[in-house]
Order: structure tokens, then sequence, then C-alpha cells
């Protein structure tokens, strides 16, 4: 059985990507290193537990958070939105890929899981079409 530095180990050997700056919005993911193709770049981000809300719960939230959640999470048709169990404050790299027509990641389960659609090169943006998985992204 392996011990907690060999796990470790293994999880910086599959480290693919780093937050920089990005000229689309703000923050975005960049490789840090080539990505084969059909890889999950964030394959070491621990899951965490969901909790669907109703946005009428959190209607008592700061303006500000309430930004936060509609940029970063999505809010469904029926109004509810799912909120990982660490919050706002919880996010990790995973939720920084930026929106792009022309993506180089996909979701195959509604952004819980990514994967690469071609290989991606050493200081590449890694981006996602939020519409994939988000209504509001749809262009109509």
């Amino acid at each position: 059985m392996k011990n907690q530095k060999e796990l470790l180990l293994e999880k910086l050997k599959n480290t693919y990507c780093r937050l920089r700056y990005s000229k689309i919005h703000g923050v975005g993911v960049y490789a840090v290193r080539d990505i084969p193709k059909n890889t999950n770049p964030f394959q070491s981000v621990k899951k965490e537990k969901w909790y669907k809300f109703k946005m009428e719960e959190l209607k008592k939230l700061d303006k500000e958070v309430l930004k936060m959640i509609d940029d970063f999470f999505v809010i469904e048709k029926d109004n509810t939105v799912s909120i990982p169990e660490y919050g706002l404050n919880g996010m990790d790299i995973q939720f920084f890929p930026n929106n792009s027509d022309k993506p180089n990641l996909y979701t195959k389960d509604d952004s819980e899981t990514f994967l690469t659609l071609r290989k991606i090169k050493k200081g590449e943006e890694l981006t996602v079409s939020y519409a994939t998985y988000d209504d509001k992204w749809i262009k109509k």
C-alpha cells in the first residue's frame, strides 16, 4: 500500500495546469506541459459533495456573493443551483477554464469531469464551451 507521500508524488506527476492572467477573461487555466488527447487535466482535484438550493433560499446573501454564484455555478431553468460543500472559497482549478466557441476541453457529465478534445500544447489556455452545460450561454 502506498503512503501519503507516494500518493502525493503521483498527483504531482499528473499536474498539467496552472492559473494565470487570461486575455479571454481575467483568470484562465494554462497547460504547464503538453496534455494528451482524452486526458482529464484536473484528475487530482478532490471530489466534493454538492447541495442543491432553490434561488429563493439564497436571496438574503450579499449581492456580490449572488453574482459569484451566477458566474461560477449553473442556475437551472427551475431556478435551482447546486453548490459544492466548501462553497465559493473552496473552488479549485477546474472552475476556471474560460468559455470558447472552439474549445479544447469538453465535459461528458455536466462539468463534473473535463477531458481534452485534442492534444493541448504547453502554454496553451484550456477552454470549454459553457453552452454544453449552461443554457444561458446558448446563442439564440
